[in-house]
């Protein structure tokens, strides 16, 4: 069963990670914790995420201006209400 949050194994941690935001770039993975704080732990720290697959965004789901975007990530929207409002513009722009 997934996390209700987005958690991060990672090869220096001994206790998961928990987040309110995961973002997946080339080399890195972003984590963000409801804060103006994050932490960046780099692609070869990583063992694995665990998510729930409903909080996925894609591409442009997640844009430049969130943190400097993804390839794809682990959000829950109701932390980022600028993200939804984002994610309502693109809806709105299919139809």
């Amino acid at each position: 069963m997934p996390a209700s949050r987005p958690t991060v194994f990672a090869v220096d941690e001994y206790d998961a990670l928990e987040f309110d935001a995961v973002l997946v770039r080339e080399n890195a993975v972003v984590c963000l914790d409801g804060t103006d704080e994050l932490r960046v732990i780099p692609m070869e720290k990583v063992n694995h995420i665990d998510a729930d697959p409903d909080s996925m965004l894609v591409e442009r789901e997640i844009p430049e201006t969130f943190y400097g975007g993804g390839e794809y990530g682990f959000v829950d929207i109701d932390e980022y209400p600028e993200l939804q409002h984002h994610l309502d513009d693109l809806e709105a722009e299919q139809y």
